[in-house]
């Protein structure tokens, strides 16, 4: 295994357990972070928008955990890493899956984070929330 895909797994895996000052250390300090229409850069910045997320989202749910990442080769400094999200509410379950493409520079550290848009996982949490009603 070579170095970039350890470290993607290990990027992966930091974020399944919450480990956010682990998570910093992959990241390169001009990395850029594309989430939906928002861009955030350096890894102070990503770190503390992932870790929103997870506080927001535990906030609201009754249960918010995180599955295993799971790691997708697509040349030597790209990769995709898989997330899955187990949510419950209400007594109902949902389980969302998303997907984040990282590229790496030179140096063995990521530079480029894309949060892939999937319109068919969105509209999946979407109908959960309203099932459930944290949203209308």
């Amino acid at each position: 295994m070579k170095i970039n895909e350890e470290i993607a797994i290990k990027f992966g895996q930091t974020l399944d357990k919450d480990q956010f000052e682990l998570t910093k250390k992959l990241i390169s300090d001009d990395c850029k972070y594309y989430i939906e229409d928002d861009l955030i850069i350096g890894p102070e910045k990503i770190c503390n928008a992932y870790k929103q997320n997870m506080i927001e989202g535990r906030r609201k749910l009754d249960v918010l955990e995180w599955g295993e990442s799971k790691v997708q080769v697509i040349d030597d400094k790209k990769f995709v890493v898989h997330f899955t999200d187990y949510l419950t509410h209400k007594n109902k379950n949902h389980v969302h899956k998303c997907a984040q493409i990282l590229t790496f520079n030179n140096e063995g550290l990521i530079n480029r984070i894309e949060h892939e848009n999937n319109e068919v996982e969105k509209t999946k949490l979407n109908e959960f929330y309203k099932k459930v009603g944290l949203i209308d």
